[in-house]
Order: C-alpha cells, then sequence, then structure tokens
C-alpha cells in the first residue's frame, strides 16, 4: 500500500521520508479498453482528505477553453468493459495488429557504478546490468498486454500508468490539497503550447524569466501572446521585479489585460542553470496569491539535482511550486526527456482537476493520446521493473552522473576560460542542478567596439554582430554553442515611460538599460551528450576562439 510522506511547505524545515521498499500502488485497474481513469482511484485516504484547492480555475479559461468539449464519440465508448458488443468505434480488432510479443531489456537502475567504471552504451554496450521484461498481444492475467496498450486510449493515459504516477507524485510531492489529477502528455513543449492555449488569448500578457526557453518564445509568438520579462539574479526571477511589474500594470500598460500566468523553470532552468532555493519559491509564491497568478512550473531537469548527500534522494531536493501551493495555483509538468529518453515524447501534467478536464479536451480532438507504445515501455519499465525504489535509485544516479559531468566541465572552464587574458572576458555561474552553464562574456575589451560606436548602429545591433562572430567563428573550428539571444524575452513598450533618444539607443532586448561599458553577450553550454574528452576540447576551441576574436 502506497504510503504518503510529509513534504516541505510554508513553515517546514524538514522532509519525512520512508523507506523506499514501502511504496506500493493502490487502487484496482480495470484493465479495459479506454477506461475513464482518475488518479482519486489510486489516492491514499490521507491524501483523499487533504482540503480542496480554493482557487476558480474557470476564471482563468481562455475563450478557445470555455468552447471546447471532449469528443462525443470517445466519451461514449470510454470505459467499456472487454466483453461489450461494439457496432460504434472504428477501433480495429487487436488481432489485427502485426505484434504477438515485445520483450525489452532494461539497464539497471544503479547506473552510477556502471559510468563510474568507465563503461558507456558507446564504449561497451553489454557492459551494464539489464533486467528484462515482456508482453504479449491477450495476457489477462497481466497489468497491461499489447491489445490493450496500443488500441485507442483514454485521453489521460492509460490506467497503468496513472496509478503509478498517482504514487510517485504522492511520494515526491504531496500536494497540500485533495483534488489535483495527473495527465498524461506528449512532452513538456506540446504540454505548454496547450496549457497557453488554454488560458491565454491573444493579446494576453504572461509572464515570464529575463532569460527563458527558446521554445516558450516561439510557441507564444503565433498564439498572439506577449512575453514580459521578470528581472532575474543568481536565486532566478526577482518577486520584487515581479510584483513592481503587476502592481503598475494599469500605469505601463493601459487597455492590456493583467497577466495571469507566470511561467517559470525553477531547477536547472533553461539556459541560465539556475536553481531556485526554497525561500524563493515560497516568495514567488506569495506575489502569485497576492496578485491571483497560475504558476506555470515547467520543471524537466527537477530529478537532476545534484545529490547533497547518501541519504534517499527524493529527501534532499528542494521542493517543488506543486508541493508548496496550497491554494492549487500551480499547473507542473514534467517529462521523461531528461531522465529516460527523449523519443518517448511522454510527460505528465500536475493540477487541479478543472485543469486537467480542460487538457483532455484538447487530447480529444488534438492528439488523442500520448504513444500507446511509449506508455507501455514506459509502464514495463517504472512499475514492473524498477518499481519506486528502482525509479529513485535510478533518478539519484542519473543526478551523480551529471553532477560529475557537471563538475569537469566547471573545472575545464576555469582552467581555460577564467585564467590569464580571458580571465577578465568570461565569467558564469556555479549550477546546483540540470546540464546547462550559462557563459557570460564582457565586450569591454572587443578590439574593434569604437570603431563600431562611430557607426549609426544601435547598442543592441552591435551586441548582436558580436555575439554572431563568436558564434560563426567558433562553429568553423568545429564546436556548436547556443547564442544567448535565443533565450533573451524582449520588452514589451509601456506606454508611460518617457524614453529619451540616449534611453532608446541603450534599450537591450531584454528591456534593462545598458551602456557600451557593460555591454555583454551570452551563450548556453551544455555537457549532457559529449563525453568528458570533447566537452574539454570543445572548450578550448572556444577559448582559442576568444582569444583571437579579443585579440588576446
Amino acid at each position: 500500500m502506497s504510503i504518503p510522506i510529509s513534504r516541505h511547505h510554508e513553515g517546514d524545515t524538514h522532509q519525512k521520508v520512508q523507506p523506499r521498499t514501502l511504496y506500493r500502488d493502490v487502487g484496482m485497474l480495470q484493465k479495459s479498453l479506454a477506461p475513464v481513469t482518475s488518479a482519486d482511484q489510486f489516492k491514499s485516504p490521507e491524501m483523499l482528505n487533504k482540503p480542496r484547492a480554493s482557487v476558480e480555475i474557470y476564471n482563468f479559461f481562455s475563450h478557445e477553453a470555455r468552447l471546447r468539449q471532449p469528443s462525443s464519440l470517445k466519451a461514449g465508448s470510454a470505459g467499456l468493459p472487454l466483453n461489450i458488443i461494439s457496432l460504434s468505434t472504428g477501433r480495429p480488432s487487436p488481432d489485427t495488429y502485426p505484434f504477438h510479443a515485445m520483450d525489452f531489456t532494461f539497464t539497471d537502475p544503479q547506473l552510477g557504478a556502471a559510468l563510474e567504471a568507465g563503461v558507456t552504451a558507446k564504449s561497451c554496450p553489454t557492459g551494464f546490468q539489464t533486467r528484462t521484461a515482456s508482453v504479449a498481444r491477450n495476457e489477462p492475467a497481466a497489468a497491461i498486454d499489447i491489445a490493450i496498450a496500443l488500441s485507442y486510449g483514454y485521453s489521460q493515459g492509460h490506467e497503468q500508468l496513472i496509478q503509478y504516477l498517482t504514487t510517485h507524485i504522492s511520494l515526491v510531492h504531496s500536494p497540500p490539497y485533495s483534488d489535483w489529477e495527473v495527465c498524461l502528455t506528449v512532452g513538456n513543449t506540446s504540454a505548454l503550447e496547450i496549457t497557453l492555449r488554454n488560458f491565454a488569448n491573444p493579446g494576453d500578457s504572461i509572464l515570464v524569466e529575463e532569460y527563458t526557453y527558446s521554445g516558450a518564445i516561439e510557441v507564444a509568438r503565433p498564439l498572439g501572446i506577449s512575453l514580459i520579462p521578470t528581472q532575474m539574479d543568481n536565486c532566478g526571477p526577482c518577486p520584487s521585479s515581479l510584483d513592481r511589474t503587476l502592481s503598475s500594470w494599469a500605469v505601463d500598460y493601459p487597455g492590456r489585460p493583467k497577466p495571469r500566468i507566470l511561467y517559470t523553470i525553477p531547477t536547472g532552468q533553461n539556459p541560465t542553470g539556475i536553481t531556485q532555493p526554497l525561500e524563493r519559491r515560497l516568495a514567488i509564491l506569495k506575489v502569485a496569491e497576492a496578485h491571483d497568478l497560475l504558476v506555470l512550473e515547467d520543471d524537466p531537469y527537477y530529478y537532476l539535482q545534484f545529490p547533497k548527500s547518501d541519504d534517499s534522494y527524493f529527501s534532499t531536493i528542494i521542493p517543488s511550486y506543486l508541493a508548496l501551493c496550497r491554494t492549487g495555483r500551480v499547473i507542473r509538468l514534467d517529462s521523461t526527456s531528461k531522465i529516460l529518453a527523449p523519443g518517448l515524447r511522454l510527460g505528465w501534467l500536475t493540477a487541479p482537476k478543472t485543469v486537467v478536464e480542460a487538457y483532455q479536451a484538447s487530447h480529444d480532438l488534438g492528439v488523442v493520446h500520448p504513444s500507446g507504445l511509449s506508455q507501455l515501455v514506459t509502464f514495463k519499465l517504472l512499475s514492473e521493473t524498477w518499481g519506486h525504489g528502482g525509479f529513485e535509485e535510478w533518478l539519484q544516479s542519473l543526478a551523480q552522473h551529471y553532477q560529475h559531468k557537471a563538475n569537469g566541465t566547471l573545472h575545464a572552464c576555469r582552467k581555460l576560460l577564467g585564467t590569464g587574458p580571458l580571465g577578465t572576458v568570461c565569467s558564469w555561474s556555479t549550477i546546483q542542478a540540470g546540464m546547462f552553464i550559462w557563459l557570460k562574456i564582457s565586450c569591454a575589451q572587443y578590439p574593434r567596439l569604437n570603431d563600431k560606436f562611430q557607426t549609426t548602429k544601435s547598442i543592441e545591433t552591435i551586441r548582436l554582430e558580436i555575439e554572431d562572430e563568436i558564434y560563426s567563428n567558433a562553429l568553423e573550428r568545429g564546436v556548436l554553442c547556443s547564442k544567448g539571444s535565443f533565450f533573451e524575452v524582449p520588452a514589451l513598450p509601456r506606454s508611460a515611460r518617457a524614453k529619451t533618444e540616449e534611453q532608446s539607443s541603450t534599450e537591450l532586448s531584454t528591456g534593462h538599460r545598458r551602456g557600451w561599458q557593460d555591454l555583454n553577450v551570452h551563450f548556453r553550454l551544455t555537457f549532457a551528450s559529449e563525453d568528458e574528452t570533447d566537452v574539454v576540447k570543445g572548450l578550448e576551441t572556444l577559448a582559442g576562439t576568444l582569444k583571437d576574436i579579443f585579440e588576446l
């Protein structure tokens, strides 16, 4: 039986975690085609007895979300028993599937031992300890078989994974309200797009970090949604900046609807690598409560928090916004892309039931549901092969792997970019999670800077030219970096701000006034996919590129 844990809430200082082996899924599976499923079927009594969320989600819905209805055809056939005689849906018989049985070979959850021994899939494909799992087309005794997995499924996801994730969410986050729900997604970018459609109209604005996921910028643009950048420091978005923007909204942006959503990447942020500490998350939530915001928590790097001890991994990681918010104003997005494999195209959304119902309606008439094969293989891995304890071991081992790579990369940065003449040009912040390092390059020593300022070009144009020069030269030498400008959120002009000609010429795309003295460019570096030798080689090449461009 699943035993929920106590997570950090406001005022708490410790997390209480039961031994891993105590966690088991609860509730009965229906094991039918596309059964109507809810996390409530699999929650513990303690979870169900919590107070309900107090936020009125319907008030936040967009016009599109209010008009959209679930598929009537799917609703009419969902949850039927296997022995029903159906003359209704165009559902092919499993007998016509060209899949009789499948065997899976999975890596042992203790990934770290193999990696520390120098074993990789490239160097030694058989070097990992493995476990196997099988599934047949018609297997009545199994939790799931091919006939169920590869048929049309319920838009919320197969009940088997919903059951597993309900236990997992209770274990890791223990949301402080009872009526939360979980829905499978086809990844966080898709979930983000659907969420914006459900909660923002064309012409609306949402609040984001001043540097944010480039996909979020590109998703919002064709939807007619403006992004409002929030100033960041080394702990993430600044609560004072967020509060100031919202408090002065009617004056600064007359006639524009006040933002109702804050989009944030709180852990190992893309692109800056920043992880918001607990105190910052609580401060942001306080602003969200004061201004009645929904918090869209996009957290694919949450389980890549670098371990601080050998204790149970879940007892050491920073609580999520979902775990901290008592009123139910958080929509949390999780993904398998960074912790299992991106090609699964599988994730999950956790939020109040009303949010998930709107998301399901979008699924009904869109992707229908995530790939049945992806759901099958993920269930066989997480539930039947690893279990909850094994999944925690995997995540801790994976986080240790990234921590090791991060330490090696930061050491190389200090050696190659942080000493000698480049030491006054390059800087970066240490990271506590994820896979990104945000490299800041000061342009004050750029040798042709004065010549560029003799032209009529704006500071912004000059900055982008220098950025492109570095990018192009590094690429010619065989190293690809991500331009920082890909992640910058342009500021929306404020009507009440009277700009002088001088201010206009020093206004950068992130909305901050800067002169040439603190002209900087950024690059996002990652150590995720390359081995340590190639990472060092790439940094050596980048260092040589910068020395040549800056004539150092």
